[in-house]
């Protein structure tokens, strides 16, 4: 049997050394022929986009064995599977594999679901949308391919671009973004097809291609997401996916693209909350401290190596209360949110505390705690947080929350007066507390991290947090939160097995791993996750009994003087000297919201037709990020994105175009309407403090 294998593997060799020897012949025969394409896309390529010019200019290929098929079609051979890229007719090869994608489309999905028990004019406005998709949606019937006209798509594997130029045949997109990471295929993509007809076309106003060549597979979301938030993150969750080719690279990209979905379709805000963090922020800022930086180097060395423990309020929290309290002398101890009064029924006092959540709610749980307990702990949160959050400690601090109306004023205005400072922004701290504590302490640059508690996520529904938390009575829920409703997705466990999530814990869980990556590329950085729950890719597995601190006892008093001298500096005066109303520019919003209102006419008729509209909006809100007015930015965009979403969500449900264009004129009149009322909140901008309700004080079990 054996033998037989071998003499058929030869035969199957001499055969394909016959076609390559043919094929090359072939090749040089056309030689002059594919040396003028190469030339002609070339230099499109060094007038459109002189940076992939600039990269493939004199790029030598690794793959050599390069031939042409009897059809008149480049192939190659690829070594790292044994087989040619394509069939002995790729380009019919390709349009049976375009035929087939376009008839059962892979895209991405998002469903916005109807708020309840929510007094936001942002959410009544959604709901009004939500109603009005209801009953436009009647009688029509759902689409099932792909439409004539895609607001975005993403094609993993370019190849030689056949595939491409028959999807570019076939339908229209609006934004194209291309990711290859095998600069070979790319190379000889050149000598192939046209791409000065593809560059050509979306060389115009309102369609644009972005090409993601030779990066490794997870760096294609983080530099996609660079590129989505100029593009518009309303089109994010409607967006169509293509396969060229099945490659390692290829499926990393597309799983990793996948994994970090929620990337795309979080942290958009919206009005009422961004108008709530400039009020509050405008009452905080007299009563606290501002982060800046001024370089690693004011720090001294040792307080880097501190161990610091990141303590959330997972029921993991448990198995590590007597290692903390062995270790306490010897770390730094943050604590997260809710965590602060588990530790307090435990006899542990933290030397940080972080929130981030602006609802009165959050500081209405450290109406359970003794004055004298939080003494002495460094009160840490953002420019949005609720103003009695700062009372409650005797030193305290504030981050800027990137993505804030709040922070857009106190930077610009600061910068307008002449001040200097590096006022921090607090990346990657959403959306929970915990993610919080690790960009305080990526600004603090320390190096040894344990997480504990910091769970994202549960093995059983009925045990989510600790034992000791307020979420628990006698072993009972108290009526505070449960998750037995909830929406879950699985997980990798930390240490094996399956971890059950809802969607805000899975996106911490994410943006803690993009930090992750960051500090990673520090010297001397470490991470330990000691939880028996969600695994935080980068950060390494360890087990509780298996923690050894051997550093010496610390004056912890003197690491938080140290931290706050070289960390915070006052209030930039620039800000606290001006009233909201000077602060915000009412006029200048009135005018662009005016200007949102308008356009959608008589000459609106088809999908196209309605994306340019909404992307035109889109760009004249995003343009503001670069003026004086990036605040105004802040306070629209998370609006915008939900309901220019709803309208393109429903746009691209149904087949009959005409009809579901017109029907969709219905969803875009209530965000009208609320472009109509925000002038008059912003009148209001100063009161928009939460006031809170009664829910944490009576249900929670401070």
């Amino acid at each position: 049997m054996q033998n037989e294998d071998s003499g058929s593997n030869i035969r199957h060799a001499e055969e394909f050394l016959a076609t390559f020897k043919e094929g090359v012949a072939r090749l040089r025969e056309k030689d002059q022929e594919l040396t003028d394409r190469y030339i002609k896309n070339m230099t499109t390529f060094s007038q459109i986009m002189p940076h992939i010019y600039d990269e493939l200019k004199g790029y030598s290929p690794k793959k050599r064995y390069v031939y042409m098929e009897e059809s008149g079609d480049m192939n190659v051979f690829r070594e790292d599977i044994g087989v040619p890229l394509f069939s002995k007719d790729p380009r019919a090869q390709a349009k049976d594999k375009v035929d087939y994608a376009l008839s059962k489309p892979a895209k991405t999905i998002l469903n916005l679901e109807r708020s309840v028990n929510n007094e936001s004019r942002h959410v009544f406005y959604s709901n009004k949308i939500l109603d009005e998709v209801e009953v436009q949606s009647v009688g029509l019937t759902q689409q099932d391919k792909w439409p004539e006209f895609v607001g975005a798509a993403i094609v993993f594997g370019i190849e030689f671009g056949y595939q491409l130029e028959l999807l570019l045949n076939n339908r229209e997109i609006k934004h194209l973004y291309l990711y290859e990471s095998d600069l070979d295929f790319f190379h000889y993509s050149l000598y192939a097809i046209d791409w000065a007809e593809i560059l050509e076309k979306f060389n115009r106003d309102g369609r644009t291609v972005h090409f993601f060549l030779g990066i490794e597979p997870d760096e294609f979301t983080d530099i996609y997401l660079l590129q989505l938030q100029e593009n518009g993150y309303f089109l994010a969750p409607e967006t169509y996916l293509f396969m060229g080719y099945k490659s390692p690279e290829n499926n990393k990209a597309l799983d990793y693209f996948k994994k970090h979905y929620s990337r795309q379709v979080m942290g958009w805000g919206f009005f009422d909350d961004a108008l709530i963090g400039i009020a509050q922020g405008l009452r905080s800022l007299p009563k606290t401290k501002v982060a800046h930086f001024q370089g690693r180097e004011i720090l001294p060395k040792w307080v880097t190596n501190v161990p610091v423990f990141i303590l959330g309020n997972g029921p993991s929290l448990d198995q590590g209360i007597e290692l903390i309290k062995d270790i306490r002398g010897q770390v730094l101890l943050i604590s997260c949110g809710s965590t602060i009064n588990t530790l307090s029924k435990l006899g542990i006092v933290p030397d940080i505390h972080v929130d981030i959540e602006r609802m009165k709610q959050t500081v209405d749980k450290f109406l359970f705690l003794d004055k004298d307990y939080l003494k002495g702990i460094w009160g840490l949160s953002v420019d949005v947080m609720h103003p009695e959050y700062f009372d409650y400690f005797d030193r305290s601090g504030m981050g800027l929350k990137p993505g804030e109306a709040i922070t857009s004023l106190i930077l610009s205005h600061a910068r307008d007066q002449g001040d200097e400072k590096n006022y921090v922004q607090l990346n990657y701290c959403n959306p929970v507390v915990a993610n919080l504590a690790l960009s305080y302490v990526h600004l603090f640059g320390l190096n040894n991290v344990y997480f504990l508690g910091v769970d994202n996520g549960f093995k059983d529904k009925n045990t989510h947090h600790s034992v000791h938390s307020g979420y628990y009575k006698d072993g009972k829920e108290t009526g505070f939160q449960t998750f037995h409703e909830a929406k879950l997705v699985e997980r990798e466990g930390n240490f094996g097995g399956t971890v059950y999530a809802t969607g805000i814990m899975d996106t911490s869980r994410v943006q803690l791993e993009s930090l992750i990556r960051s500090l990673k590329k520090r010297r001397n950085f470490e991470s330990f996750n000691l939880s028996d729950v969600a695994k935080i890719e980068g950060v390494t597995p360890l087990l509780i009994e298996d923690v050894l601190i051997t550093d010496p006892e610390i004056d912890h008093k003197k690491v938080i003087d140290l931290l706050e001298n070289a960390f915070f500096t006052e209030p930039p005066m620039a800000v606290l000297q001006q009233t909201s109303d000077s602060l915000i520019s009412i006029d200048d919003f009135l005018k662009i919201s005016k200007t949102l209102q308008s356009g959608w006419d008589d000459t609106i008729k088809t999908r196209e037709d309605v994306c340019n509209l909404l992307w035109s909006y889109h760009r004249e809100i995003y343009f503001l990020r670069g003026s004086v007015y990036r605040h105004i930015h802040d306070l629209l965009i998370g609006s915008f994105t939900y309901s220019a979403f709803l309208i393109v969500q429903f746009l691209f449900k149904f087949e009959n175009e005409a009809e579901t264009v017109a029907r969709a004129r219905h969803l875009f009149t209530p965000w009208c309407e609320f472009l109509e009322e925000m002038p008059s909140m912003l009148q209001q901008a100063s009161e928009y403090v939460d006031q809170g309700n009664d829910h944490l004080i009576t249900f929670y079990n401070g």
